[in-house]
């Protein structure tokens, strides 16, 4: 299969410093939702200390390696209705693109959205290695969905716990699908497991939610008609279990400095965080037409 490679530019940057104004939500869950994510917020005076943002993700523990499960069951899943040839997934956060290589193939052309230039360059050796057509967006979501094209299935993976506005997120999802949508996160927000130990650093307690309850909630009220499955945590990518990251990458997410990197060791010795060892996934139909 021959290989493409397109790039789209991202629109202007708007001013950091002015916050985006919030749309007014439709449902009662969705306002919720919002409330229940701005309860993750860091305070000021933590953050101000922090050398390097905490929300920053490391590429390494997001690219396409052996780890891959192609038959893993969110992969099943959106496999299951994507053509038999000639296929395209659009994966919004798509990271490295495991969610998206894991279907090709059938799927022949891969579309990655990601605000990170380094995710969308390792977006596009993934899918050339794999040998299918790829195109990549820089941007946030839905934001950049203007120039975003349509695809037969649209892919979400680990992205909902990072966004306030879910309405206009999922409906737009919803309206760059031809036949699906299969979004994939957690079932409580992956960064509670971290909860234990901002209390031991910082004396500071977190919240517990939303959960992937409250998402099913979400799309209940936008009426989107969508199916669930529970299923295990497939392998994640070889640099998550590498040792001599977790503290660099613990020290980023905890706001702390290197000089306590001997007591956040010891600590993690201790108290190495729980994750969840099952995913959600929920699939519904698309709305663009062809």
């Amino acid at each position: 299969m021959p290989t493409s490679v397109e790039v789209v530019s991202p629109p202007p940057a708007t001013d950091p410093s002015v916050p985006a104004e919030r749309a007014p939500t439709i449902t009662a869950a969705a306002a919720r939702w919002a409330e229940q994510l701005q309860r993750w917020s860091i305070p000021e005076e933590i953050l101000a200390q922090a050398p390097v943002s905490p929300w920053q993700h490391d590429t390494a523990m997001f690219v396409v390696d052996d780890t891959l499960d192609r038959n893993d069951p969110a992969a099943a899943i959106a496999r299951s209705v994507l053509p038999a040839a000639d296929g395209s997934v659009l994966d919004v956060g798509c990271g490295g693109g495991r969610a998206a290589m894991s279907l090709v193939p059938p799927a022949e052309k891969v579309i990655g959205v990601d605000q990170s230039p380094a995710m969308l360059a390792e977006f596009t050796r993934s899918a050339s290695l794999v040998r299918a057509r790829s195109m990549t967006v820089e941007g946030r979501w839905p934001d950049v969905a203007i120039v975003t094209p349509a695809a037969d299935v649209v892919v979400c993976h680990h992205v909902a716990y990072n966004v306030a506005d879910i309405e206009p997120f999922l409906l737009a999802l919803t309206a760059h699908a031809r036949l699906a949508v299969v979004l994939v996160l957690p079932p409580r927000h992956p960064l509670s497991a971290w909860n234990e130990a901002w209390r031991h650093f910082w004396d500071l307690e977190r919240p517990s939610e939303p959960t992937a309850d409250d998402l099913a909630e979400v799309l209940a009220g936008l009426g989107l008609d969508a199916e669930r499955w529970d299923v295990p945590r497939p392998p994640l990518a070889r640099a998550t279990a590498d040792t001599a990251l977790r503290v660099g990458s613990a020290r980023r997410r905890l706001c702390l400095t290197e000089d306590r990197d001997d007591e956040l060791a010891a600590y993690l010795d201790a108290h190495e965080p729980q994750w969840s060892d099952t995913n959600v996934v929920f699939r519904w139909p698309g709305s663009e037409v062809a």
